[in-house]
């Protein structure tokens, strides 16, 4: 892809923290989209950086009708001191 593309890339799909780092450093991807990994950790970044635990997500809160209270504003933060 990167042969005929010059734009930014962006690559998803189950990547992980390591994974992902791994992706960029070795020149295959500009950016990676963690979609189901922020969805249940509001913090990612933050765990990223502490290499803290993540949520695990629930994949039935992801499409709910607009009758549900579950889904995407139920998952923790991190509970860090300042």
């Amino acid at each position: 892809m990167r042969k005929v593309f010059e734009g930014t890339f962006i690559v998803a799909g189950g990547y992980t923290r390591e994974d992902g780092n791994k992706a960029v450093a070795e020149g295959r991807t500009d950016l990676v989209a963690y979609g189901r990994l922020f969805l249940a950790n509001p913090d990612l970044p933050r765990r990223f950086q502490l290499d803290a635990p993540l949520n695990k997500y629930d994949r039935t809160s992801f499409y709910t009708s607009s009758d549900s209270v579950v889904g995407y504003t139920d998952y923790p933060f991190l509970e860090t001191e300042p």
